[in-house]
């Protein structure tokens, strides 16, 4: 792997993690401002796209509850019983599922650079 290879996948894999951080900002404000408590399973189309790095992340946080800190005092600021729920599902879905898109990024940078290589050798 030479050094555009590298280039090439931080670049696609740094776009990739900033559209999904965004993509995640966004229903996180849309469940920030809806009052319905339910709201928070609009997080579930990540788990379909961010498998399994997303499911993973949320048992682990089941198990252990290293964010419930955090998520009690900003539910203790806003007065909104589901916002500590919302808080913790967008963290978690911004830094394991921008990780993941990270990676694929990476990945795929990877492959289409020797693909082209591969095919750049091989006389026609």
């Amino acid at each position: 792997m030479n050094y555009a290879d590298r280039k090439d996948g931080l670049v696609l894999g740094a776009t990739l993690l900033v559209i999904h951080s965004f993509a995640s900002f966004l229903v996180f404000l849309y469940c920030h401002v809806n009052t319905e408590g339910q709201i928070v399973f609009t997080y579930f189309l990540f788990f379909v796209v961010d498998a399994p790095t997303v499911p993973l992340a949320f048992e682990i946080e089941a198990k252990l509850g290293l964010l419930s800190g955090l998520t009690d005092t900003w539910t203790g600021l806003w007065y909104h019983a589901h916002q500590g729920v919302n808080v913790r599902a967008f963290l978690l879905t911004t830094v394991f599922g921008g990780l993941h898109w990270f990676t694929i990024g990476n990945l795929l940078s990877c492959v289409f650079g020797w693909i082209q290589r591969r095919r750049t050798r091989q006389p026609a």
